[in-house]
């Protein structure tokens, strides 16, 4: 028992002594790769609210379109209507 419990103090220490040897290393590493991966994400969200701006504008142009178009419509039925009259009466 007093064996097994060495072996996990001394387990527990080397791997203590390497994390602290590495902790550094891994440190320096993930840095420029955290760096870029924000970027990168920055860039799409960037990206991707633009293309959701253009649709939502393209979405009430459309609406805007079909409003004056029916509206166009509407009017001109009225003039025609107005026109039949006179050649009528």
């Amino acid at each position: 028992m007093f064996g097994r419990n060495l072996q996990r103090v001394v387990v527990g220490s080397a791997i203590a002594i390497a994390a602290t040897a590495l902790i550094p290393v891994i440190k320096e590493t993930l840095r420029p790769i955290a760096r870029d991966l924000t970027r990168q994400m920055k860039y799409f969200v960037v990206i991707t609210k633009e293309g959701i701006e253009d649709l939502a504008a393209e979405v009430k142009f459309e609406r805007l379109r079909k409003s004056l178009d029916n509206d166009i419509f509407i009017e001109s039925e009225v003039v025609e209507t107005e026109h039949q009259n006179r050649i009528f009466q």
